[in-house]
C-alpha cells in the first residue's frame, strides 16, 4: 500500500512580466536546444515544442520565440494572462534561468524520462564533495516531496559514467570487472536481454554494482517483469556491502511494503545507513523522517533541518527549498507531507495572486516576498549578483554593508 506520502504538487500562477510578444515567433538554430520537456520551478512539467508553442500540465500554454541565438535566449508568452518569461539556457543546456532580475526565481530544469533515481544507482554515486552553496540557487518554488521511491523530476541526462566507483566497488578479479563493464555497457544501451545474464553472473560473483543494477532491473521492470521480491534480494546484497544507493532503494521498498513486509522502522534505518555515507536522497528523506516522525523517530525539526541542509549541500534540489520553509518560525508543524504541501501551496497561490493579479493577502504584489533577510533586500533592488552571492555564502563586505548579514 502506498499511503504514507501523497503527491502534493504545487502549481501556481506562472510568474511573468506582461510584455507582449509578436504573434508569429521567430527562430534561430541556437535556440532549438530549448525544445523538450522541462521541470518548472513551481512544479509540473512544461513541454516546449519545435513549432514555437509550449504547454504546461496545468493546462496553460503559449508561444515562444528566439531572442538571442548565440546565447540560447528565448521568450515565452503565456496564453492565460499574456505574461512573459525571458529565459536563457544555462549549465550546458540543462537549465533555463531568467534574464529578468525581478524574476530571478523563474527557472526550469531539463527532463529526461530515462534519467531519474534508478539511473543514479547505475551510475554508482557520482555525487561529488559537498557544494560550498548551502542552497542551490533559485529554489523558491517546486514540488513538495512525494513518496521516496518515485523518480526525481527534473533529473537531466548525464554523460556516460566512469566505471570507477567512489565507494571503491571494483572487483579484485579483473575478469569479473571486465564482464561487469560488458554487461553494464549493454544495459546502458537498453539491450536488457543481452545485459541480464552477464549482470546476473557478475552479481552472483559478488559485484555490488551488478547487484544494484539487478535490483533496478526487477524494481523498474527493465527487460523483465516487475518483481520487487527479487529487487529486494539484490538491493539487499548490494546494501550489505555498503552500497549507499542500494541501501536507500531497499529502504524505499520497506517504507512502501513493496516486495517485503512494510516496515518504516527498517526503512529509516536503511536511510540512515545511506545518509551517513553522504547519499543526498537518503539525507533528504531522513530529514523528512525527523520532521514527520517516520519509523518511530522523534519529531525533531532541528535534526530535520540538519539532514536537509546536508542534502542541500550535496546538491539535492528539493532539500534547500523545503529547508527554507522549515527554518521559518512561522511554519507550523504538520502531521504529514500532504498537509505541509497544502500549507505551502496556499501561500504561493496568495503571493502569485498578489503579484500578478493585484489581489492577494498583503504580499503587496512583490515577487521578492518569497525571500527573506538580505536576499529579499537584494531582490527588491534588482541586485541578482548579490542574491546569488548570499545564496552561495559568498557575500562581500559591500553586500553586508548594503543589505545586512545573512
Amino acid at each position: 500500500m502506498k499511503t504514507m506520502l501523497m503527491r502534493s504538487i504545487l502549481l501556481f500562477s506562472i510568474v511573468m512580466s506582461g510584455v507582449a510578444l509578436q504573434q508569429q515567433p521567430s527562430f534561430a538554430a541556437g535556440c532549438n536546444a530549448v525544445v523538450g520537456k522541462w521541470a518548472w520551478f513551481v512544479g509540473g512539467e512544461v513541454t516546449i515544442n519545435a513549432d514555437g508553442t509550449f504547454t504546461q500540465q496545468s493546462g496553460n500554454s503559449g508561444t515562444w520565440e528566439c531572442v538571442d541565438a548565440a546565447k540560447g535566449a528565448v521568450a515565452l508568452k503565456w496564453k492565460q494572462g499574456g505574461y512573459l518569461n525571458r529565459l536563457v539556457l544555462a549549465d550546458g543546456g540543462t537549465k533555463l534561468v531568467s534574464t529578468d532580475p525581478s524574476q530571478s526565481f523563474v527557472k526550469a530544469t531539463r527532463i529526461n524520462q530515462e534519467q531519474a533515481l534508478a539511473d543514479l544507482l547505475t551510475r554508482q554515486d557520482t555525487t561529488s564533495s559537498p557544494s560550498s552553496s548551502r542552497r542551490p540557487t533559485g529554489q523558491p518554488g517546486g514540488t513538495v516531496p512525494i513518496k521516496p521511491s518515485m523518480p526525481l523530476a527534473g533529473s537531466q541526462k548525464q554523460d556516460p559514467a566512469s566505471y570507477d566507483s567512489p565507494q571503491g566497488f571494483v572487483s579484485s578479479d579483473p575478469k569479473v570487472e571486465a564482464r561487469f563493464k560488458q554487461g553494464y555497457d549493454l544495459y546502458r544501451k537498453e539491450s536488457y536481454a543481452a545485459a541480464f545474464p552477464i549482470l546476473l553472473e557478475t552479481a552472483q560473483a559478488g559485484h555490488p554494482r551488478a547487484q544494484a543494477v539487478l535490483g533496478i532491473i526487477y524494481n523498474q521492470g527493465r527487460g523483465r517483469a516487475v518483481d520487487n521480491k527479487q529487487a529486494a534480494v539484490w538491493y539487499g546484497k548490494a546494501a550489505a556491502q555498503g552500497h549507499r544507493a542500494a541501501q536507500f532503494s531497499l529502504g524505499n521498498l520497506y517504507f512502501e511494503g513493496d516486495g517485503v513486509p512494510k516496515d518504516p522502522v527498517k526503512a529509516v534505518q536503511l536511510y540512515r545507513q545511506s545518509a551517513d555515507q553522504g547519499f543526498p536522497h537518503a539525507e533528504f528523506h531522513l530529514g523528512l523522517a525527523y520532521e514527520f516522525g517516520w519509523g518511530g523517530l522523534p519529531r525533531d525539526r532541528r535534526t530535520a533541518i540538519k539532514w536537509l541542509d546536508r542534502a542541500s549541500r550535496h546538491k539535492h534540489g528539493q532539500a534547500g527549498w523545503i529547508l527554507t520553509w522549515l527554518e521559518d518560525p512561522k511554519t507550523p508543524h504538520f502531521k504529514d507531507v500532504e498537509q505541509l504541501g497544502h500549507y505551502i501551496g496556499g501561500i504561493i497561490d496568495r503571493r502569485a495572486a498578489a503579484a500578478f493579479e493585484g489581489g492577494g493577502d498583503g504580499a503587496g504584489g512583490n515577487p521578492c516576498s518569497i525571500y527573506s533577510g538580505p536576499v529579499a533586500g537584494a531582490c527588491n533592488q534588482g541586485d541578482k549578483g548579490a542574491m546569488d552571492r548570499y545564496q552561495n555564502h559568498q557575500e562581500t563586505q559591500g553586500d553586508k554593508r548594503k543589505y545586512g548579514v545573512q
